[in-house]
This record gives C-alpha cells, structure tokens and sequence, in this order.
C-alpha cells in the first residue's frame, strides 16, 4: 500500500502523541523497594473471609489456615503469639525454609498513616535489641541477605518438631525457632483451594505475614497497607 505525504505526516503525528503518553504511563507504574520479593506472602489464620477483597493487596498473595488450626501454627501460637495482637508477625525465610527471621509488628506502627506521611520508622528499619528473640538487625538486612541475594541461613539441627509432640528444645517455650525449618502445614486458597506452605515457597526464599480479618472481611490490620506501601510503593485504599 502506497501512502501520501499528506498520510504519511498524519501517522507521525499521532505516533508523537501517542508514544509519549505510553512513556508517562510507564513512569506512573509503582516501583517496588530493592529489597522486596515480587510478591509478599499472607497467612490468614481464622477462616476465609469471603467479603474480604484480596485485589485491593495485588502484590500480597493470601493463603488462609483450613478451620482446624496446623499443629504446628496451634502450639507456637501457644508459646509466641502468631500474629501478634492487634498486629501482625513477619517472618523470612531462606531458600531452604529455614526460618532466619521472626517479629511481631503493632499496628500502632501504620495505623494512621496515609500517602501523604513521611515515616521515620517502618517495618524495615525498627530492630529489637541484642540479645532479644528476632534478631538485632532490621527486616531489611534480612531481605538484603537472604530474598534477594539467597544466602542461606545456618540450620539449628536442635530445633525440631513432630506432628502431635510439644518441642521440648531450649528456647521453645519462647517462641525462639530461628535457625529451624518451617514445618510444612496445610493453607487453602480463599475458593477452597487445597495446597501448603511448602508448595506455595516451592524452594525459594520468602517473606511471610501472618495477620487476621474479621469474619465479614472489613477489618484488615493496617500493617498490610504498610507492608503493600513500604515494599510495593503502592497504596491501597484505607479502611
């Protein structure tokens, strides 16, 4: 087909207008932080909250606990709460599922913020003390380590769990499992789906959330705002 100048002229034209506005759309597109993993992983561990919009997190993947709570999950729930009240518990794991990083967060630390805030503390940069049960360091030296470079974490071969047995290793009775495997247990998807978490993390290195949703799915923890805001640069719309 043979085009005129006068044709010609009019493609480019409209070539100009549209490509740059495709350049700006792009430039708008969320930038997620260095250190996140391409999709944060949720537990949910009271049943599925059939209202509850899971779209609104599209960079949070949501698994919820089956109506009888994993044995496992059910006894550190007992010694360490999981998640935390009123908050919720963060969790890293290696590439192989071993548990390098634990810490329960307080909504208080995003519950009235906005896009608007400029946040000195997140849950990146807070850190519990030496000595203390989660690690010296802030969450982001864990991601650093072990998501995005894939160093392995060192394995506590004392640290172990079967299925109907209390741990009796030093340190339980606190809730201290770093250094262990994240035991396998049974999650389900919000349409029933059946799966576990060793299927879900399939040999790679994640972050994990462990939170709650009321049963009519309208009250969400605000950290998971937080968490779609800090790593995802992505604000979803506040409850």
């Amino acid at each position: 087909m043979k085009f005129t100048p006068t044709v010609v002229s009019a493609i480019a034209l409209a070539a100009l207008l549209v490509f740059p506005a495709t350049l700006d759309a792009q430039k708008k597109m969320p930038k997620k932080y260095k250190n996140a993993p391409d999709q944060t992983i949720v537990i949910v561990t009271n049943s599925p909250a059939q209202a509850f919009d899971e779209a609104a997190y599209p960079h949070l993947q949501f698994y919820y606990t089956p109506a009888e709570m994993p044995d496992f999950l059910a006894r550190l729930h007992k010694v360490r709460p999981i998640p935390v009240k009123n908050g919720i518990t963060g969790m890293v794991v290696d590439k192989n599922g071993i548990i390098v990083y634990t810490r329960g967060f307080s909504n208080t630390l995003a519950e009235n913020n906005d896009n608007t805030d400029e946040m000195s503390w997140t849950i990146l940069s807070v850190a519990d003390k030496k000595g203390t049960i989660g690690g010296s360091k802030p969450m982001d030296d864990y991601l650093n380590d072990f998501v995005i470079k894939g160093k392995t974490g060192k394995k506590d071969d004392k640290k172990t769990y079967s299925p109907g047995v209390e741990p009796t290793f030093k340190g339980w009775d606190k809730g201290d499992i770093e250094g262990m495997e994240l035991h396998d247990f049974s999650l389900i998807t919000k349409d029933g789906t059946e799966t576990t978490i060793k299927e879900i993390l399939n040999g790679q290195p994640a972050f994990i959330v462990f939170t709650t949703i009321s049963a009519d799915g309208q009250e969400v923890s605000p950290m998971l705002w937080h968490v779609e805001n800090v790593l995802y640069n992505y604000f979803p719309p506040r409850r």
